[in-house]
């Protein structure tokens, strides 16, 4: 089978020292991973979408074909167009922040069921996938056109009639980079590849309140919080491999994919108790209760149609309380830091995949690869 591997990345050039930091970070994993697939054996060819002359350049040296993306963007018709004339009868598509720490092993196992399992459409993430993999390549026309990528693999498996299948659960596998918290996991992780590592060594964002919070995942009988879209397979692996006493608070999964954010529906029990409470207070009565926090906060932020900017969201994760502007975002943060306990703020990767790749590393820490406690 030929089959073709599509990376998109692209959007408006970054502002500001922060995004200008966020852009040059995530080039760097973006042509670490087109490296790795163009030297992955059994991709025919690798594509890259992109609206960025200079990383098209780059990938270009690396064997990669470049599909310029239009000014007026539509993910469904750049994506039929990249596949377009490739001759491919199976397409990988992932976007360019995608499974940064994929082995390669994982994507052999991805590749080998494309080619024997076939028609079948594989997913990293039932609900909202950002890698998906799909044979016959035509499927795709037999699906509405989306603008963008959250309903690709539901709508391959419910309107194409393709048979799902998810990718062997693991940290790896639900990995991805969106958030400078995730970006910090990442450098901690010590596994990036050799241009993000480069990239990450440059930065001086502060790691502290996520390196306490990680060495309580390595402590016996630890008691930690997971509050937002709780992924159940991270909360499976911890309670296998690690002595923890975990309190979830799991609200809003599937929320960008259901179009709830984008509607304004959005509600969390956790954010509405915080506003009865007040941040500082809220905070002070977590700490009495667990000794670190992992806190999905755009759960928080969205609640009851709140709109916070992306500057703002970043900003709250980097603790960088002074430069954010929207006051209750400010108030919410501020209050974090200022928590008895570690709070690590940060988007859906901060209690899925993101704790995950810490949960690994507790796990390595402590020697327990072996031992399973449920």
């Amino acid at each position: 089978m030929r089959i073709v591997a599509v990376v998109f990345e692209g959007g408006t050039e970054p502002r500001g020292d922060l995004g200008l930091t966020l852009s040059r970070l995530r080039r760097a994993v973006v042509l670490d991973t087109l490296e790795r697939l163009v030297g992955l054996r059994g991709l025919a060819e690798v594509v890259l979408a992109t609206n960025f002359p200079d990383l098209a350049a780059e990938a270009v040296r690396l064997g990669v074909r470049v599909h310029p993306t239009e000014r007026s963007f539509h993910f469904h018709r750049e994506l039929a167009a990249a596949v377009a004339g490739s001759g491919a009868e199976g397409v990988v598509y992932l976007s360019g922040a995608a499974a940064p720490l994929l082995s390669e092993a994982e994507w052999r196992w991805v590749l080998e069921a494309l080619s024997v399992l076939a028609p079948c459409v594989v997913v990293n993430n039932p609900q909202s996938a950002d890698l998906v993999a799909w044979a016959p390549a035509d499927a795709l026309g037999r699906i509405p056109a989306q603008p963008r990528d959250n309903l690709l693999g539901y709508l391959l498996r419910h309107e194409a009639g393709l048979t799902r299948h998810l990718i062997p659960n693991s940290a790896a596998v639900h990995f991805d980079l969106d958030t400078p918290t995730d970006y910090l996991i990442l450098a901690e992780s010590g596994r990036a590849g050799p241009r993000a590592r480069a990239a990450l060594e440059g930065i001086d964002w502060d790691r502290s309140r996520l390196r306490a919070a990680a060495a309580e995942l390595q402590r016996d009988l630890a008691e930690v919080a997971l509050i937002g879209r709780v992924g159940t397979a991270v909360v499976e692996y911890l309670n296998r491999y690690l002595r923890l006493r975990v309190r979830i608070f799991s609200e809003e999964r599937g929320m960008k994919a259901l179009g709830r954010e984008e509607e304004g529906l959005v509600r969390s029990f956790l954010a509405a108790a915080l506003a009865e409470l007040g941040p500082r207070r809220f905070f002070e009565l977590l700490g009495e209760v667990v000794g670190a926090v992992f806190l999905d906060s755009r759960v928080f932020f969205a609640h009851g149609g709140r709109r916070v900017s992306e500057q703002d969201r970043f900003l709250s994760d980097l603790g960088r309380v002074g430069a954010i502007g929207d006051p209750w975002v400010r108030e919410f943060t501020a209050a974090a830091l200022e928590a008895p306990v570690p709070v690590v703020l940060g988007g859906h990767s901060v209690v899925a995949g993101g704790l995950w790749v810490l949960a690994e590393q507790a796990v390595l820490v402590r020697g327990a690869t072996g031992v399973t406690y449920r």
